[in-house]
């Protein structure tokens, strides 16, 4: 099963909503409460290849319209240039963006996005190891981010790794490499927010096989994109692009996101774990209409249980800021604070 299937059935909310009691008082609320991914920019090859270049007066748009944090998407392993070594520009301009970030008020959350060889293994009918050099250079590229970032404030939080896909991370391989990033992490950031999800590229149904390391400061998170054809409809980096039919919106339509949403906050409560949903949206692709009515109910979902949301994204495929006009799209920002 992968992102573009219903990722939760009868048999995963049921499972999901049991397992072992909470832990001691309740879990802290996630950091960050109404996000957005500056999505299509920094994990492009090259920032500005994928249409979208991030600007200071974005991060100021962000604040202003209520908006508390955002999510960065980096795609470090393009930007290597002796061995492990993260380049020095490269490392000057995610300075850059993280100093308008936090001055506009918002924090921050420094995600590693499109690790192919290491997370993203494409072949989910086989058990495959990732090379020995691969985990390598994963753990050095957290290594010096952490060093780096050390002194920057809590507002700044770290995603060790987006969407582990695939058999061979569905499982103690994914356990084993999250703690092992955490424990590199805390040698320079000892009490730093960090986020780490599930395998099955974060679906919530992933939960059920899977626990936060232990320590403290580490938040979970999941992402939703169903149904995918309604989401990913028309898009035209799939092939074949998914079509969707019909007009979403229905009463069983919105149940479905409901009780999507439920069994992940149902699994943070039974294992003490302060939940996010990290990435959630639907195309441009799809009727403005119906973008917002999806995204209100995921959005009216999570806050009844009191998740934290970053939705995706500000200005890329899945946006809600008008690049041509520099206007956020009224009817998304209505569907997010309304």
């Amino acid at each position: 099963m992968n992102r573009r299937e219903i990722i939760l059935g009868g048999a995963a909310l049921a499972a999901c909503s049991q397992g072992p009691a909470p832990a001691q008082g309740m879990a802290p609320a996630f950091p960050m409460r109404r996000g957005v991914n500056l999505g299509n920019a920094l994990e492009a090859p090259a920032e500005g290849e994928w249409g979208y270049r991030i600007e200071r007066a974005h991060l100021d748009a962000i604040a202003a319209a209520g908006f508390d944090g955002v999510r960065i998407p980096v795609r470090w392993t393009t930007h290597l240039c002796t061995g492990d070594e993260i380049c020095a520009d490269f490392f000057a301009r995610i300075d850059e963006v993280l100093d308008w970030a936090l001055a506009a008020g918002l924090k921050a959350q420094l995600d590693l996005h499109h690790y192919e060889a290491l997370l993203n293994l494409h072949d989910e009918r086989r058990l495959i190891a990732p090379g020995a050099r691969h985990k390598q250079r994963f753990l050095a590229i957290w290594s010096q981010i952490a060093a780096r970032y050390a002194s920057l404030p809590d507002a700044l939080m770290f995603e060790p790794m987006n969407e582990p896909n695939g058999r061979y991370w569905d499982g103690e391989a994914l356990a084993a490499l999250q703690a092992e990033v955490v424990a590199i992490i805390r040698k320079t950031n000892p009490s730093r927010p960090i986020v780490l999800g599930p395998a099955n590229w974060q679906n919530i149904n992933a939960l059920e096989r899977w626990r936060l390391p232990s320590g403290e400061n580490l938040y979970a998170s999941v992402h939703y994109y169903e149904p995918h054809a309604f989401t990913h409809q028309n898009a035209e980096w799939l092939s074949p692009a998914p079509r969707y039919e019909r007009d979403w919106g229905g009463e069983a339509d919105v149940a479905q996101v409901r009780a999507h949403i439920d069994a992940a906050a149902a699994w943070g409560r039974a294992h003490g774990a302060s939940m996010q949903l990290g990435e959630f949206g639907v195309n441009a692709r799809a009727r403005l209409a119906q973008r917002a009515l999806w995204t209100a109910a995921v959005r009216e979902a999570c806050e009844a249980h009191g998740m934290g949301w970053c939705v995706w994204d500000f200005a890329g495929a899945f946006p809600l800021w008008d690049r041509v006009g520099g206007v956020w799209m009224p009817e998304m920002l209505e569907a997010l604070f309304s």
